[in-house]
C-alpha cells in the first residue's frame, strides 16, 4: 500500500503539471514555448538561489543546518530564505519575459506560471519524494539507534517513518497537495510579473516579491510548530487563496474567449490521428528494417552475454603464456552474467537510441515528407510524439526478446535465478535507455541535416551521462538505474533501489519530448 500510494503521488506530481499545460495550450492561443520558459526560468533562479542561500549560511545568516541552529532565530531564517526566494524567482520572470518580448498577454502568464511551477513539481516533488521514500523504506522496523543520530536528526527521522508507516495515504498525498498549491501560486506570481512588463509598472513586480516571500516565509516558519500535514497543507492554503482570487478576477476581466489554437480538428480526431501517427511510424520502422536490426542486436548481445561471462576464464587458459592469468579471475557466476548483459545492452543500446532518432524528424524535413504529412493536416504534437512511441515499442520489444534469451543462457550455465528479479533488471535498463531516446529525438528537431541532429543528439546524451558524475546529486540521474540493476543481478558493492533515478529519468524523458514540441511548433516546415 506505501509503494503504491507514493508511485501514485510521484507519477502525478510529474504528469499533472504536463497535463494541465497541455489542456490550457488547446484551448488558448499560449504556445508551449512559454511552457518551457518557466522551466528555464526556474532553472536560472535555482542557479542564482541555491549559492546565495549557501552563501548566506556561510556567513551565519542563514543556519547551515536546516532550522536546528539555535544561534539564528527561526522567524529570521523564514524571512530571510523567503526574500531570497523571492528575488531569485520573480527576478527570473522578469528577465523571461524581457527575452520574450512577445509574451503579453494573460494566457502567456499563465502559460509560463504553470512551466515554472510545473518543473519545480517534477523535481522537488516527484524526484526528490521518490527519492526520500526509496531511502526511507530500508530504515522501518530498524533499531534508528544504530545511525547514530544528532537528537533533531533523530526527531525529524522518527516523524517521517511513523507518517509512513501510520498513515501512507495521507504521507503521499502531502507532497501532492503542496505541489499544485505551489504551482497555482507560481501561475500568480507570473501573472503579477507580466503585468510590470505590460504596464510598465515596477509595483506589480516589487508586489510579486513580496508575496512570493510572504508566503515562503509562512511556509518555512510553520514547519517549526507542531502540526500535522493536514493543518500545513491548510495554512498554505489560506495563503494562496487571496492571489487565486485575484488571478480570477483578471481573467474574468481581461481573458479572450477560448479558441483553438489555430487548430481546425476537435480534441478526438487529433487522438485518433495520434494513433494513426503511431501506427504509420511502427510500420515504417519494420519496412525499413530498422525494427529487425534493433531486435537482432539485443538478441545477439542478450544470448552471448552469459557465454561470455562463462568462458571467458576458459579461452585465457587456451592462450599460451596466459595460463598465470587465468587463476586471478574468479569462478564466474550468474551475477557476472548479469554483469556482463547489463554493460553490452547498455553500450550498443546507446548507440542505437542516437542512430534511430537521429533521422527520426531531420530526415523527413529533409526529404520534404514532413510538409506533405502535417498538411493532412496532422498536429504537430502527435507528429513528434508518435516517433517515440514507435521507437519505444522497438526497444521494448527488442528488450523483451533479448531479456528472454539472456535469462535462458544464464539458467542453463549458471543454474537458478530469480525470474522476477531479471525482469526488474530489464525495467530498469529500458527505463535508463528512454532518456536518450528521447534526446536523440530532440537533436532530430533542432539539426535541419541528420547529420547535425546526430550532433546534437549526441551532446545531449553526453551531458545526461555526465551528469551522473555530479557530486551528491548524480545518483539520482540516469547512470543510478544501472547501480540499482547491478544490485538486482547480485554485483556486490552496488547501490539498492533507487527510485529518485527511476524519477528523474521520467522526467528528463518528458522534458525532451516538451523541448521536441516546444521546438517543432515555431519551425517553419
Amino acid at each position: 500500500m506505501l509503494i503504491f500510494t507514493f508511485t501514485i503521488s510521484v507519477l502525478l506530481m510529474i504528469l499533472l503539471p504536463v497535463v494541465a499545460g497541455g489542456i490550457f495550450r488547446s484551448r488558448s492561443q499560449a504556445p508551449w514555448m512559454l511552457f518551457m520558459a518557466g522551466t528555464v526560468t526556474f532553472i536560472g533562479s535555482q542557479v542564482v538561489h541555491l549559492p546565495l542561500n549557501s552563501l548566506l549560511a556561510d556567513w551565519h545568516v542563514l543556519p547551515q543546518n536546516g532550522l536546528s541552529d539555535p544561534a539564528i532565530p527561526v522567524a529570521q531564517t523564514a524571512i530571510i530564505a523567503g526574500l531570497t526566494a523571492g528575488l531569485c524567482e520573480e527576478t527570473a520572470r522578469l528577465a523571461g519575459y524581457w527575452l520574450l518580448r512577445k509574451a503579453r498577454s494573460l494566457e502567456d502568464g499563465i502559460m509560463l506560471g504553470l512551466g515554472h511551477g510545473g518543473i519545480e513539481s517534477m523535481i522537488f516533488g516527484g524526484v526528490l519524494t521518490a527519492a526520500t521514500i526509496s531511502s526511507l523504506l530500508p530504515l522501518i522496523g530498524t533499531d534508528l539507534a544504530a545511525l547514530k543520530l544528532t537528537p533533531e536528526q533523530m526527531e525529524a527521522l522518527t516523524q517521517q517513518l511513523n507518517l509512513l508507516t501510520v498513515s501512507p495515504i495521507a504521507g503521499a498525498a502531502a507532497p501532492l497537495v503542496e505541489r499544485l498549491l505551489a504551482m497555482t501560486l507560481h501561475v500568480v506570481l507570473s501573472v503579477l510579473v507580466l503585468q510590470a512588463v505590460r504596464r510598465r509598472n515596477p509595483l506589480y513586480y516589487l508586489a510579486a516579491v513580496a508575496y512570493h516571500a510572504l508566503v515562503d516565509t509562512g511556509a518555512v516558519y510553520t514547519r517549526t510548530l507542531s502540526l500535522d500535514a493536514y493543518q500545513l497543507e491548510l495554512l498554505l492554503a489560506l495563503m494562496v487563496l487571496p492571489g487565486l482570487a485575484w488571478l480570477v478576477w483578471m481573467w474574468r476581466r481581461e481573458a479572450r474567449p477560448w479558441a483553438n489554437s489555430g487548430q481546425a480538428q476537435p480534441a478526438q480526431q487529433q487522438w485518433d490521428l495520434f494513433l494513426a501517427a503511431i501506427r504509420k511510424e511502427v510500420l515504417q520502422q519494420w519496412r525499413t528494417q530498422r525494427f529487425l536490426v534493433v531486435m537482432a542486436v539485443f538478441v545477439l548481445f542478450g544470448l552471448t552475454s552469459p557465454l561470455v561471462a562463462k568462458y571467458t576464464p576458459e579461452i585465457i587458459k587456451s592462450i599460451a603464456g596466459a595460463q598465470q592469468f587465468a587463476a586471478l579471475i574468479p569462478t564466474p557466476s550468474s551475477a557476472d552474467a548479469v554483469g556482463q548483459y547489463i554493460k553490452n545492452i547498455t553500450q550498443f543500446g546507446f548507440l542505437l537510441a542516437v542512430l534511430l532518432g537521429m533521422n527520426a524528424v531531420a530526415g523527413e524535413k529533409e526529404s520534404g515528407t514532413a510538409a506533405m504529412i502535417l498538411s493532412k493536416p496532422m498536429p504537430r504534437w502527435a507528429f513528434v510524439l508518435s516517433k517515440f512511441c514507435a521507437q519505444m515499442v522497438v526497444f521494448a520489444s527488442a528488450f523483451s526478446v533479448a531479456g528472454l534469451g539472456a535469462y535462458y543462457y544464464t539458467l542453463i550455465l549458471f543454474g537458478a535465478f530469480d525470474p522476477w528479479r531479471f525482469a526488474g533488471i530489464n525495467l530498469l535498463l529500458f527505463a535508463w535507455l528512454l532518456p536518450f531516446v528521447a534526446a536523440a529525438l530532440l537533436g532530430s528537431v533542432i539539426g535541419r541535416s541528420v547529420a547535425a541532429a546526430a550532433g546534437i543528439g549526441v551532446v545531449i546524451s553526453v551531458a545526461i551521462l555526465a551528469a551522473g558524475s555530479i557530486p551528491q546529486y548524480g545518483a539520482l540521474f540516469p547512470s543510478g538505474l544501472l547501480a540499482w540493476a547491478a544490485a538486482l543481478g547480485g554485483s556486490a558493492g552496488q547501490a539498492g533501489a533507487n527510485a529518485g533515478a527511476l524519477a528523474a529519468s521520467l522526467v528528463l524523458v518528458v522534458l525532451c519530448l516538451l523541448w521536441s514540441v516546444a521546438l517543432f511548433e515555431r519551425q517553419e516546415i
